[in-house]
């Protein structure tokens, strides 16, 4: 992964009243809106773990780094809520992320038990930071890696993405295209203080019939060709 060269990133705007989506765990005592900023996960180094002895670290591609050491300022961001642009963007990195696809295309519905789809409102612009345009990348000294890395890597994603921010003082999160959705777009938005002001619109489970299972079933067949099995 390049090293960040300390220039503003490119920025754009999600309007007011745009839809933002999440797939979340359908038991989590959290509200799909909220911010996690009481568990930031420690700096994990990826490529010195071995999977056969130690699980993974559960650490997200840019939650920020709360380590002053290693990111300045890095805990002023604050807490951290990743969403969708599409209800593409959360099947992809909620649901196609864990599940393998096999030959037929055809997946089971346990790849929809226990989460439910979210639909929520922004109620004011928020700027975000560009990180899924060519010019915006070069801006900042990067490439595709720094979306497209896996977990292993992680740890630099994540004190690149909080560099970047602290770089850009408008931006309250990034934009990104999803690496298991190419053409799909997620945003890591961050508290600064105070957090955006998201409501939930919508929430249903995948579990039961409804429309927010026939929107994750149209996702699939529509933007990836891949259909359900669907007792």
């Amino acid at each position: 992964m390049r090293t960040y060269n300390g220039a503003p990133a490119h920025t754009d705007t999600i309007s007011a009243g745009t839809e933002l989506w999440r797939i979340h765990r359908t038991d989590s005592p959290f509200p799909p809106n909220s911010f996690n900023s009481t568990a930031i996960a420690p700096l994990a180094h990826g490529l010195t773990i071995n999977t056969r002895t130690t699980r993974i670290p559960r650490q997200g591609r840019f939650d920020p780094v709360h380590d002053d050491r290693v990111c300045p300022g890095g805990s002023l961001l604050g807490g951290y809520l990743y969403v969708g642009l599409s209800v593409g963007a959360v099947v992809a990195e909620g649901i196609l992320r864990g599940t393998d696809i096999p030959k037929t295309g055809m997946l089971s519905d346990t790849a929809l038990a226990e989460v439910s789809l979210t639909r929520m409102i922004t109620g004011e612009d928020i700027t975000v930071a560009v990180l899924d345009t060519q010019a915006g990348l070069a801006a900042i000294n990067q490439d595709g890696s720094l979306t497209g890395c896996t977990w292993r890597d992680y740890r630099d994603s994540r004190i690149t993405c909080t560099n970047i921010l602290l770089g850009t003082p408008t931006a309250a999160g990034v934009r990104y295209r999803c690496r298991h959705g190419q053409d799909e777009r997620a945003v890591m938005l961050v508290e600064r203080g105070t957090p955006p002001e998201i409501t939930i619109d919508a929430t249903g489970a995948l579990a039961d019939r409804g429309w927010a299972r026939d929107r994750v079933i149209e996702s699939l067949r529509d933007d990836f060709g891949l259909v359900v099995d669907v007792p």
